[in-house]
């Protein structure tokens, strides 16, 4: 290899290193060939290109924070309708298997798991249990007891303070439909249908 190339390689040759205050260390020989050091700091962020992030992702979580509330109210809902569809479907379930009649009736949040419930004669439904009675109304045997509902859950009877399922499975009394709603979101609720042939739907 020429000389003079391997001057020149030798001239442009460059030992790297970064320090631990982050500047960027390097030296390289002059055309003197003597050595030299210099050292330049690795740019960062800068305060306005901070503030900007901090805006950005501040927009994203205030768009995502109500997605959110109503996900979990829509969630909320369907859970409490399931169970409620549930319970009428064992009443309905028993009732015929047993030949007796069972009835579904709101119960005090307080009391829904006291050792022998009663009805709470209230339209508001905030817990309720499943039971078989006598002819006379009086509770034989509790069959099932529902979870107190949250108070950001509110569930209209439609007036209806109890429902009893007949030896056939047949919903005494007129039909009755449930609305199970939020009481935080709007727009944010469900329906449950019971037939007088004991059947629901949603």
């Amino acid at each position: 290899m020429p000389q003079k190339l391997k001057k020149k390689r030798h001239k442009n040759r460059v030992n790297n290193q970064i320090t631990l205050d982050g500047a960027f260390f390097y030296s390289k020989k002059n055309e003197d060939g003597f050595l030299e050091h210099q050292t330049s700091k690795i740019r960062g962020f800068t305060l306005i290109e901070m503030l900007l992030t901090l805006a950005i992702v501040a927009i994203l979580v205030s768009m995502a924070i109500p997605r959110y509330e109503q996900f979990v109210a829509q969630q909320d809902v369907s859970r409490v309708t399931q169970q409620m569809r549930d319970h009428l479907q064992l009443a309905r379930t028993y009732a015929q298997t047993h030949q007796t009649t069972v009835q579904l009736c709101p119960v005090d949040v307080t009391k829904v798991n006291d050792a022998n419930p009663t009805c709470s004669q209230e339209t508001t439904w905030k817990a309720w249990m499943v039971a078989e009675v006598d002819d006379k109304g009086i509770v034989r045997q509790v069959i099932a007891r529902s979870e107190p509902i949250l108070s950001s859950i509110q569930i209209n009877s439609g007036n209806r303070k109890m429902i009893k399922m007949n030896r056939q499975g047949g919903a005494d009394g007129f039909d009755a439909t449930f609305i199970v709603t939020s009481t935080q979101l709007t727009n944010v609720d469900k329906k449950l249908t019971l037939a007088s042939n004991g059947r629901t739907r949603e």
